[in-house]
């Protein structure tokens, strides 16, 4: 028998009741002392998949020890950097390893545009 998705108790992770911020959960993460954020799958406007993801990394912040590394990955174009820099202006503690122009030929030298440079940079990070 098909479950009866119309009852107003059922908890649907396309339309959650509640305040946004409550909907942002962390947990344990198997293994580890570490906790991770529970994916969102429903498609959220700009405004409220930027308070998510503002929301999510203070869980983080707060629920881990160390380092919390977050990537933002998308097209030419799409508004990363205009993104990031708008998480900066809410969270002005965090620091922005930009990747604009990583493989700008401009910038090739003898042919090797990953060479200590780059790996010398993310070394830094252990």
């Amino acid at each position: 028998m098909a479950q009866d998705t119309t009852s107003p108790g059922f908890d649907s992770p396309r339309r959650r009741s509640g305040l946004l911020r409550d909907q942002v959960q962390a947990v344990k993460k198997k293994d580890s002392d570490r906790y991770e954020i529970v994916p969102i799958e429903e498609t959220l406007s700009f405004e409220k998949g930027f308070f998510i993801v503002i929301r999510a990394c203070q869980l983080l912040a707060q629920k881990n020890d160390g380092l919390i590394l977050v990537g933002v990955a998308g097209p030419s174009g799409a508004g990363k950097t205009v993104f990031t820099d708008k998480v900066v202006s809410f969270m002005p503690s965090i620091a922005v390893i930009a990747m604009d122009n990583y493989n700008d030929s401009s910038r090739i030298i003898d042919g090797n545009f990953d060479g200590k440079i780059h790996f010398c940079l993310f070394a830094s990070f252990q």
